[in-house]
């Protein structure tokens, strides 16, 4: 778990595209199992919603200090630091 937490902060805009692009596919295959049809506008509300969620990525990447993000040190690095 720790792993996907320095994950998310080193590439919040990854996370996101990767965590929609994945609940997209369940539904999607949740409605091809359950109904046996495709619905191609499905892809307007996926879209719509992972710009929102980028949006608000970005929102809370820039509310931080400038110290916070440059005090910040991944466990990964930290090792190529020292």
């Amino acid at each position: 778990m720790n792993s996907y937490k320095q994950f998310c902060q080193n590439h919040p805009y990854l996370n996101v595209l990767i965590s929609l692009s994945i609940a997209s596919l369940i539904g999607i295959a949740a409605e091809y199992i359950i109904n046996g049809d495709f619905i191609g506008s499905g892809f307007y509300t996926a879209s719509f919603l992972t710009l929102l969620a980028l949006l608000r990525v970005r929102r809370e990447r820039n509310n931080l200090k400038p110290k916070e993000k440059s005090d910040y040190v991944a466990e990964d690095e930290k090792h190529k630091i020292d």
